[in-house]
């Protein structure tokens, strides 16, 4: 795999604007990509030859996109799966600098969510050609760690989906794509619920046994499955879904209500600016599919229109 050479390399890039790509090189594995970019370069004339900023083992895309943003990038174009995607927005967030979003991995969460197409060649021509939509970003912190706070775009868990997302099978996914999870979902469906405190906002705190807490900011999974019926990325509100499984019957329930597009009685759905949850005992997390560590405190906010993304308009 070849990238073309950055103006940092010495050569003119040439008039224009100035566009840069942060590619995943472990998701884009050919020269697919660079081709495609090209071309659409050439499609939709006003931009510099791009910028190649790639990903890596000490990097996930975050220092990649603050050398995009002090090279004076106008328009930065993440490659790669959610995790880049994550890396990419986190850096982008309130600096008025667009993302567009080209899907080279298994989940494509904001993708989908956004309907931004997964074929390379049409998500390149809405990253050029369509609206700026602004949209939330969730911030979680951990045990009050402040200093690390943790950013995503799509949905983030505590407990069973955090075990679930560290148990799948890379090598699997790749082979396999979705069924990679659904093996992962399968190995923790005798999770015992764990107590908890949840309080939403300014609310009072409500006690829970729960196995599955999430929150999303979007709505969909892969296949148009809806986990929170009434998410919008814009809508300057995080949903929240607790619920305890505990039993094959249960777990089929929910899946159901889930294809259904419906709503299980035994599911806790809100809605709120900010939530927090306390657990009994230390526990895992995970955020847009990567595992973030445990604790005991949770604490996720919203910070309204934070993000520009090139997307199609939304649906009414």
């Amino acid at each position: 795999m070849t990238a073309n050479p950055t103006d940092e390399a010495g050569l003119d890039p040439g008039p224009g604007r100035r566009l840069a790509v942060i590619f995943n090189p472990t998701k884009v594995v050919d020269d697919r990509l660079f081709a495609a970019v090209s071309k659409a370069v050439d499609r939709h004339p006003g931009w510099q030859r791009p910028i190649y900023l790639p990903t890596g083992a000490d990097d996930n895309g975050r220092a990649a996109t603050q050398q995009a943003l002090r090279l004076g990038a106008e328009l930065v174009l993440a490659a790669g799966g959610d995790g880049t995607v994550r890396a990419v927005t986190t850096v982008l967030q309130h600096s008025g600098v667009p993302c567009g979003i080209i899907p080279g991995g298994t989940g494509n969460l904001l993708a989908r969510n956004l309907e931004i197409p997964l074929d390379y060649d049409r998500a390149l021509d809405i990253a050029f050609t369509g609206g700026q939509r602004r949209i939330d970003l969730a911030e979680l912190v951990i045990d009050h760690d402040q200093d690390h706070a943790i950013h995503f775009t799509g949905m983030a868990g505590i407990g069973f989906d955090a075990a679930m997302m560290r148990d799948t099978d890379d090598r699997l996914k790749r082979v396999a794509g979705n069924v990679a999870y659904v093996v992962a979902f399968a190995r923790h469906l005798n999770s015992r619920p764990r107590r908890m405190r949840m309080r939403i906002d300014d609310g009072d705190a409500r006690e829970f046994k729960a196995v599955l807490m999430m929150v999303g900011n979007t709505s969909q999974l892969q296949g148009g499955l809806r986990l929170f019926p009434d998410a919008r990325p814009d809508d300057g509100r995080l949903d929240v879904l607790v619920a305890a499984p505990t039993t094959l019957g249960k777990w089929a329930r929910l899946v159901g209500a889930i294809l259904r597009r419906s709503r299980d009685p035994e599911v806790e759905y809100s809605q709120g600016s900010k939530i927090v949850f306390e657990l009994d005992r230390a526990t895992e997390c995970e955020a847009d599919g990567d595992t973030e560590g445990k604790g005991n405190h949770f604490e996720f906010s919203v910070k309204p229109s934070a993000l520009l993304v090139m997307a199609p308009p939304p649906r009414q």
